[in-house]
């Protein structure tokens, strides 16, 4: 599943500018913040609860007209803001979970999760000062986990959200290219019952 937002016509136009050479695929110069530890991401997986979905955000970013051109990208920074989530039906039939080809699950139940990618990206700019200068940029995403068909429509959860990978490139001295990979699992939250007071005496 992917996300295709961000603005697509930038005040500067232009072909891709390829500033990698065919033998150095990786700028080891580029700083790229956000990403989850091996750690967190193992730590996810390993509960048991298999209430997830991954996918990913591509985007093409335009520098703001109030700032210079870009000579170089120097780091990127990005945050997931997770702003609702809400649990909606779904086609289902009383037979149970309908699989399509692509090994997709429908069980009548959806959690719809929105969220916004809050990102920075630090570049120098092409003039003679080769000033350093930071854009930021909010991009909103949404995303669905397929969830048993028995839930009732009021149930919340716990939204854990893990940046997998950052890619970002330069497309034109104004766009920038950019694809967050996204992981994001629901826990369910269960409200603590009231204990029954015991009568005294």
């Amino acid at each position: 599943m992917k996300t295709s937002m961000g603005q697509i016509q930038c005040t500067g136009t232009g072909n891709y500018i390829n500033d990698q050479s065919e033998h150095c695929q990786d700028n080891p110069l580029l700083i790229i913040k956000g990403e989850c530890s091996s750690a967190k991401k193992q730590a996810l997986l390993e509960d048991g609860n298999d209430t997830w979905t991954q996918f990913f955000v591509p985007e093409v970013l335009c520098i703001p007209e109030q700032k210079p051109d870009i000579e170089e990208l120097m780091s990127v920074t990005a945050r997931v803001v997770i702003i609702s989530q809400r649990l909606v039906r779904t086609p289902s039939y009383d037979g149970g979970p309908i699989e399509n080809q692509e090994g997709t699950f429908v069980t009548g139940r959806k959690l719809i999760i929105e969220g916004i990618l809050r990102q920075k990206v630090m570049y120098t700019a092409c003039n003679e000062e080769q000033s350093v200068h930071t854009a930021h940029f909010d991009v909103p995403f949404s995303a669905f986990i397929i969830i048993p068909a028995d839930e009732p429509l009021n149930t919340r959860y716990k939204i854990d959200s893990c940046i997998e990978d950052i890619f970002i490139s330069r497309v034109t001295d104004r766009q920038i290219f950019k694809n967050v990979t996204l992981f994001l699992k629901a826990t369910k939250l269960t409200c603590p019952t009231a204990s029954t007071p015991t009568p005294e005496g």
